[in-house]
């Protein structure tokens, strides 16, 4: 029942955090615009004057779209029918656990989201952890404070990520799989077996995505300077509470397999023109909302537990970086004062 309220305290907070939502949202939209218009470039400059071009504009002309597909490189080769609808989420989940490699491109463009994306989570996380407005300076300032340690924690987890990825993952899938089904003769138990390699490897990455999540919170709620010791600080927390933190972690995670499911049901489809293909941007729209509020319900959820183990609802470390409410607003608001935190 304690995971439960924490999850739906961790809801209220992402809930009275709507400025963050908000921000995060613009900032995913102002960093993906210029990508679409490469990519926009791209087709505009292959279709030209053609028919072909009069045939995509009323819908899908599938056979121009291989040949577009097999001559393209760079942001051009994303544009695959994979991109449509629910077939992204499918495809970024597939890729993966099979561990496809992304072109250099796509790879540079994702490798800057995540250095921005990490100065964002400096401010969301201070955010959720005193739950109380900031303005625009304050969140900056609390993002600033923190993003030389998190991009530290950052590079420290792309070695681990790099790690998993390019030796655990090798030896499952290259060395011990064919192994273990090179004398079998029933396609069904080499699928077994392979499902079996993927339930592992998916364990030891959720562990792995835990540790760093709450490397981050610990850096940001106790004002950590180093990302080594707050990645060690958080394997000890996650080790001496395997079970909540799990089951949190389940939970945030069966929240994301519920907008999945509903991003299924309604997700637009190829070939929409006029009024369904405005409609279909829309609900995208909203299932790239759903996945900003997600992340945003992980991290709430999880700074919440930490203080309630750790420390107390509401502390964090660091003062307050930029203007505070004056005494009189946090008296009406009714804010209790920061008294100094338990260590456990």
């Amino acid at each position: 029942m304690r995971i439960i309220a924490t999850y739906v305290e961790g809801a209220r907070r992402v809930g009275r955090a709507r400025g963050v939502l908000a921000a995060t949202y613009l900032a995913l939209l102002l960093f993906a615009a210029p990508l679409a218009l490469v990519v926009r470039g791209l087709i505009a400059d292959h279709l030209g004057a053609s028919l072909a071009a009069e045939s995509a504009a009323r819908g899908v002309n599938w056979v121009w779209w291989q040949e577009f597909a097999a001559q393209a490189t760079g942001l051009g080769a994303t544009f695959a029918p994979s991109v449509i609808g629910f077939a992204a989420p499918i495809a970024n989940v597939s890729d993966l656990l099979d561990n496809r490699r992304m072109a250099t491109v796509v790879a540079a463009v994702v490798g800057v989201w995540l250095v921005l994306w990490s100065f964002l989570a400096g401010g969301m996380i201070d955010r959720l952890a005193r739950d109380r407005r900031l303005g625009v300076a304050g969140f900056a300032a609390a993002a600033g404070r923190h993003a030389g340690r998190l991009w530290r924690l950052g590079v420290l987890a792309l070695g681990l990520y790099a790690l998993l990825f390019g030796y655990v993952h090798g030896w499952l899938f290259d060395d011990f799989f064919p192994w273990a089904t090179r004398d079998l003769t029933v396609e069904r138990t080499a699928f077994l077996v392979r499902v079996g390699l993927y339930l592992a490897f998916g364990a030891l990455l959720v562990a792995l995505n835990i540790v760093v999540d709450y490397a981050r919170i610990r850096l940001v709620v106790e004002d950590r300077h180093s990302a080594v010791m707050a990645l060690v600080a958080a394997a000890r927390f996650v080790r001496r509470r395997p079970g909540p933190v799990l089951l949190l972690y389940l939970l945030n995670g069966f929240g994301f397999l519920l907008l999945l499911r509903v991003y299924a049901t309604i997700a637009p489809s190829a070939g929409s023109s006029g009024a369904g293909f405005w409609l279909g941007v829309l609900v995208s729209q909203a299932y790239i909302v759903g996945r900003v509020l997600v992340k945003l319900q992980f991290y709430a959820s999880q700074v919440i537990f930490f203080q309630g183990e750790l420390a107390h609802a509401g502390y964090v470390a660091a003062p307050v970086a930029g203007p505070a409410d004056p005494p009189a607003g946090e008296a009406l608001r009714g804010a209790p004062a920061e008294p100094t935190p338990t260590r456990g």
